[in-house]
């Protein structure tokens, strides 16, 4: 799908998992990222990559004009790909080359541990609000007929501390205060594993890539 992209639009981009690697390929990489904890930390990440064609856009998508890129994705960003999703219905008007989507599959580990911590910290059950089944039908009703390509990939998460680790969790789940980040320590702990000097969060993956040409 990169064969003749020179720039991309990443949204959703969270820490950088695909916006940084893309900006290693690509002429210009935009990255809409609506966290600011997240925003700031792809910020540092691309400093410290001297990645200095990789831009970040603190905002949510339809928050923030963008310009058209060749191609744009959106990876593991259930709200903006389920039905009746406005991004859906306008992302063509942005892409000039290609779109990719990203949708978990079924079979693949608990995504950062989110079944066993939401109920404790949250309050409520972790679960998906569509799957790419409702990605693929909001597509078609746009008139596309997309490629789906299901796949498995390690998605390892690597951490320089313990701490590091506690405050990605604290970002991500949006939690504050001092009872929930000793809660998340002592979870975390025997579950991450120690390679080197860092902490890595094991998780192997299943998804779904659905993609087209514009």
């Amino acid at each position: 799908m990169l064969e003749g992209c020179r720039t991309a639009l990443d949204v959703g981009a969270g820490f950088g998992a695909l916006a940084l690697p893309l900006a290693r390929r690509l002429d210009a990489v935009t990255a809409m990222e609506p966290s600011g904890p997240m925003a700031a930390a792809l910020r540092r990440a691309a400093v410290r990559a001297a990645a200095r064609n990789l831009r970040v856009i603190e905002a949510a998508w339809g928050r923030a004009p963008v310009a058209r890129h060749d191609l744009v994705l959106c990876a593991h960003v259930g709200p903006l790909l389920g039905r009746g999703s406005a991004f859906l219905s306008e992302v063509q008007a942005v892409a000039t080359r290609a779109v990719l989507l990203v949708r978990d599959a079924p079979g693949g580990d608990d995504k950062f541990f989110f079944r066993e911590l939401y109920p404790v910290l949250l309050g409520r059950a972790y679960g998906r609000s569509s799957d790419e089944r409702d990605t693929v039908e909001a597509v078609r009703a746009l008139g596309v007929e997309p490629a789906v390509v299901a796949i498995e990939y390690a998605s390892d998460q690597p951490f320089a501390s313990l701490e590091d680790a506690c405050d990605f969790w604290m970002t991500y789940m949006g939690l504050e205060g001092a009872e929930p980040r000793a809660f998340l320590r002592a979870f975390l702990e025997p579950r991450l594993q120690r390679q080197g000097g860092e902490w890595i969060a094991p998780f192997r993956k299943r998804a779904h890539v659905i993609a087209w040409r514009v």
